[in-house]
């Protein structure tokens, strides 16, 4: 497998989108989480056993992607769908974590037939977290925000976010959560739900609130879509950071499962016949 890195920016519109691609072999395209950076995926890269394109790249106000001010949903999506357009390739595997997730869910619900294949990290749950806007708002409000944003900015993991965008995204992002259940009603691919259980925090009310908010989502979606793979993984939200090998043996399992049911083509083979969808996949559990 080439080992070789390759990065470089595509246009959307005036952004200029941040872009690093290695390997070869079955496309995995990775969507960031709100606030992280491509950087977060180098462990989970390096645990992954099985040979694989890897394209990773930065949304806007992230990392080396340059700047706009728009920070909506939408302009997030836009983002993704350029990636999907100019880089991924024929059906790609799309690995999201936490706002990434969701983005790849509406993305592969609003174009069928082009993604192989969800695995989803800690998001992309039909629950809306948010019980009091303005709370978010003075939350991220904070120095200690402020001063975390520049800590991640000297690791290679900055956002340019302020933080009223910052919490106009989660708002945002919380909101269209009540709408996802009619997003998985469309897809057509093979879905793995990895979720931590311990997602917003391990102490305090708000976080035990929240934590069983998101398992008993977590659990309806298992009940309402019963070929979709449901995984709990008793960590913090940061699962990529922390459970980057358990994440690498199930997205490499996952992909063989996809692969034993409906070949993935590669180059420009098109598939004879639609991946099967949400409800009626024959995909065998762990």
């Amino acid at each position: 497998m080439s080992t070789r890195e390759k990065h470089y920016k595509i246009a959307n519109g005036e952004i200029q989108l941040a872009v690093s691609e290695t390997g070869q072999g079955q496309t995995l395209l990775f969507f960031n989480g709100g606030g992280a950076t491509q950087v977060s995926w180098k462990r989970l890269i390096h645990e992954l056993r099985k040979p694989y394109r890897f394209v990773t790249f930065d949304f806007r106000n992230h990392g080396k992607t340059t700047h706009s001010s728009d920070v909506s949903l939408k302009g997030f999506l836009s983002d993704a769908e350029v990636i999907m357009d100019q880089v991924a390739g024929d059906r790609p595997l799309v690995v999201g974590w936490s706002l990434g997730a969701d983005l790849a869910i509406w993305y592969a619900a609003a174009h069928p037939r082009r993604v192989a294949g969800l695995f989803l990290i800690d998001g992309a749950v039909p629950v809306n977290l948010v019980a009091d806007p303005e709370d978010v708002k003075r939350r991220l409000d904070t120095h200690a925000m402020k001063f975390g944003q520049l800590l991640l900015s000297l690791i290679g993991m900055g956002y340019r976010l302020t933080p009223s965008e910052f919490a106009a995204l989660t708002i945002e992002l919380n909101s269209r959560r009540e709408q996802l259940l009619s997003a998985y009603d469309q897809l057509d691919c093979p879905v793995e739900l990895v979720l931590a259980t311990k997602s917003a925090g391990e102490k305090g009310a708000h976080a035990e609130r929240n934590n069983a908010l998101w398992q008993a989502g977590g659990e309806q979606l298992k009940r309402l879509y019963p070929a979709l793979s449901l995984q709990w993984v008793d960590s913090t939200h940061l699962l990529p950071f922390k459970e980057p090998i358990t994440l690498a043996r199930s997205l490499d399992a996952f992909v063989q499962r996809i692969q034993a049911v409906s070949p993935i083509p590669t180059g420009n083979q098109q598939p004879s016949q639609a991946p099967p969808g949400m409800k009626t996949q024959q995909m065998e559990e762990k």
